[in-house]
């Protein structure tokens, strides 16, 4: 798989993780702030494998 589709994925699961975390917030599910902790490491790893590209 190359590494643009794997930014792309990394970013794709972040926003899945935020979403999922702010939903689940406003119907008052006690999450621990997990989604925005997997969405923040998701977008991290993103970014650290675009910064990889040659």
């Amino acid at each position: 798989m190359s590494s643009r589709w794997q930014v792309l994925i990394g970013i794709l699961l972040a926003a899945v993780f935020l979403g999922g975390e702010t939903a689940a917030q406003i119907m008052g599910v006690k999450t621990y702030s997990v989604g925005y902790i997997l969405g923040a490491l998701s977008f991290t790893g993103a970014i650290i494998i675009g910064a990889r590209q040659k």
